[in-house]
């Protein structure tokens, strides 16, 4: 398998680096890229090394942004090719040069094919430029000068030629495909080492910073004889066999990609290939987490347990595989130094860390933050009821407390359901327990409340059937009711223990009229209202 030719990775990555004197050797004959297996190119010639094409040319031209490339044939038969830029624009001009056969970077000769037809210039419908069996000219250009296209070379086995593509005008990349019939049944190029492209290497460490042996890969890519395998940092340098890296490497970024360059050592051709170092930044965990406890007994401090938020780090993942440890500083949980215990006593508004790390690796960790929050309980000090309306077994009442809003209230049972509104409805008549707690369930107080009933006339004509007048709910003893005429002559005094006015004062009937009362409960609280003797 070969997963890439160094021109395509070269090229088509990269533009080439500046290496001697701020020049690319590609720019240059002696740097000049071999040519190897299906010889794809795809690339965007850059920059102007030393002027070699001067007086050189039948094109009148020379070198803007040049690349040389070399190549050897094995294969007799014509060999041209089509060099596409990735843009359609007509203002991007290639140009291309030939010298050879076996003409030396010491002594090229003339160019024995050239073009510098510009597409503009010449009225051209594309941008294309190349060489095919149905040209007959050899040379084209400057300017309007042909039509892009000159004739294919004949190739012989040994040969071997240097191409000059130049672009003088625009900027775009470019593909450059192989015609002719010495690319029929397969290219006419020396092949390239057999490669594979390895798997990457992938380590733990939450500091973003891991050696790798690189060198380790060594068996994955090539196994084959008479090569030379080499790492480097950049695609530039592989291709030029530059730089070439250690077995070990430090990688300081999560995902660092390592270009790795097998060459042939009889052919000189070689083939590069690429992997990734991948540094994890550990467990997968919830780093934000928090724990509420409440002092209910207002001494500043409680116990947390920490191990009960082990199961909310970890998230999911399975707890048999890390290992948890409390710190009190993010230095200590990640030098592993001074571990808390799992039971902390603490006045809360504190954040400690929780470190998970690998239990196979311990390198392998994250730190999670755990915020440790002491809650006081509800502190109620004063409250009233509204009831609006009376009934002995449907009233509604507002329990009226300073910062209600930040309790839920419950009627009834400590164990609910507790429901944020401090209006309660549907209340029988009677005396009650509120169960009050904070929003966060910090801790429960209680307090009795009275819900008044009575019904609204009575008939005391001694029918057994609503002879008496009475409070309904309230039973116990010392809650007294006091009962007035219209004109606020008080005609009874009664404990809500007693069966109730029977409509009579000083021993006569009281007419049929309405009457008022005033309650006066055991636990401070008092009602006014008025009901009717009905005769």
């Amino acid at each position: 398998m070969k997963p890439y030719s160094n021109l395509i990775l070269f090229l088509a990555l990269f533009f080439f680096t500046t290496i001697v004197l701020g020049q690319n050797f590609a720019n240059d004959c002696s740097g000049a890229i071999k040519i190897c297996g299906d010889g794809a190119i795809s690339s965007n010639a850059d920059g102007v090394g030393n002027q070699e094409l001067a007086g050189s040319n039948n094109c009148s031209s020379q070198e803007h942004n040049s690349l040389w490339l070399e190549i050897e044939i094995t294969k007799a038969g014509t060999l041209g090719f089509t060099l596409k830029p990735t843009s359609t624009a007509l203002n991007i001009d290639y140009d291309f040069f030939i010298f050879g056969p076996n003409a030396s970077c010491g002594y090229l000769g003339n160019a024995i094919r050239c073009s510098t037809t510009n597409p503009l210039a010449s009225n051209s419908v594309s941008n294309f430029t190349g060489m095919n069996d149905q040209e007959t000219d050899t040379s084209e250009g400057p300017g309007p000068d042909g039509n892009n296209f000159i004739k294919s070379m004949d190739v012989l086995p040994g040969e071997t030629y240097f191409i000059v593509i130049d672009r003088p005008i625009g900027n775009s990349p470019f593909e450059l495909e192989w015609t002719g019939t010495s690319t029929v049944g397969g290219f006419p190029f020396p092949e390239g080492p057999e490669i594979t492209k390895p798997n990457d290497l992938e380590t733990c460490n939450s500091e973003g910073i891991s050696d790798f042996d690189i060198s380790s890969t060594a068996s994955e890519i090539v196994n084959q004889n008479n090569t030379s395998l080499s790492y480097h940092e950049s695609l530039a340098d592989a291709v030029e066999n530059n730089a070439a890296l250690g077995n070990i490497y430090t990688s300081t970024i999560p995902v660092k990609t390592i270009y790795a360059r097998v060459e042939n050592d009889l052919t000189g051709c070689a083939e590069i290939t690429e992997f990734d170092l991948r540094i994890n930044p550990g467990p997968t965990i919830n780093d934000s987490n928090t724990i509420e406890k409440c002092d209910l007994d207002l001494n500043g401090s409680e116990e947390f347990v920490l191990s009960d938020l082990n199961s909310s780090i970890l998230g999911g993942l399975d707890p048999n595989n890390f290992q948890i440890q409390y710190f009190r500083d993010p230095s200590s949980a990640a030098n592993g130094t001074n571990p808390i215990l799992s039971d902390y006593n603490s006045s809360g508004n504190e954040i400690i860390y929780a470190k998970v790390s690998e239990k196979m690796n311990p390198n392998c960790y994250n730190i999670a933050e755990v915020e440790l929050i002491l809650n006081l309980p509800p502190q109620i000090d004063s409250y009233n009821i509204f009831q609006p309306q009376v009934n002995s077994n449907s009233n509604t009442i507002t329990l009226n407390i300073d910062n209600a809003s930040n309790y839920e209230f419950s009627i009834g049972n400590i164990d609910g359901p507790y429901q944020t509104s401090n209006i309660f409805t549907n209340v029988g008549s009677g005396f009650k327990t509120i169960y009050i707690r904070d929003l966060k369930g910090c801790a429960i107080v209680s307090t009795e409340i009275a819900v008044l009933g009575y019904n609204n006339f009575f008939t005391p004509n001694n029918d057994g059937i609503n002879d008496y007048w009475q409070i309904k709910g309230i039973t116990t003893s010392n809650n007294f009711i006091h009962i007035f005429d219209r004109y606020g002559k008080l005609l009874a005094k009664l404990n809500t223990t007693e069966k109730g006015w029977d409509g009579i004062y000083n021993g006569r009937d009281m007419p049929a009229d309405d009457y008022w009362f005033r309650v006066t409960l055991q636990n401070g609280q008092e009602f006014n209202g008025h009901f009717s003797l009905v005769r």
